[in-house]
């Protein structure tokens, strides 16, 4: 896949980054995502609109979840058919995992953590199957 080395003022990133944030995406998946919907001559998948699916989806869980458990991730597949999208449901769901992991570990979604796991004494990052797990945080005004 082809790289871009881009230049920008900072006041540009700025406006960006924060676009950016309240898309729940980084800097680089807000300029992909831009991009793709000014030049890619069919439709694409929406991954700004889809991390706010998924963030209102977190927070209905009672439980732990992974992101399979989320209707708007497991149906990746369905949205690409009946949309006509050229990318696979396999790559929209990589990029919407790291963008979802990637808010997670920036405190960008409030009320959601990785769930952890003791291991040998050591605190460690929760999978289940290879998939990342996470947990609502624990309201503690109650």
């Amino acid at each position: 896949m082809p790289r871009v080395n881009l230049s920008i003022s900072q006041e540009l990133y700025d406006q960006i980054k924060k676009a950016a944030d309240d898309n729940f995406l980084s800097v680089n998946n807000m300029i992909v995502n831009e991009l793709e919907k000014a030049f890619s001559v069919g439709n694409v998948y929406d991954y700004s609109y889809a991390m706010k699916s998924l963030i209102k989806e977190s927070e209905d869980m009672k439980a732990e979840f992974t992101l399979s458990d989320l209707p708007t991730f497991k149906n990746v597949d369905r949205i690409i058919i009946e949309y006509g999208i050229k990318e696979s449901a396999a790559s929209v769901r990589a990029r919407l995992g790291k963008i979802y992991n990637e808010a997670i570990r920036n405190g960008l979604i409030k009320g959601i953590d990785r769930a952890i796991v003791n291991k040998d004494g050591e605190m460690e990052a929760k999978f289940l199957s290879r998939a990342a797990v996470y947990v609502k945080k624990i309201d503690d005004a109650r």
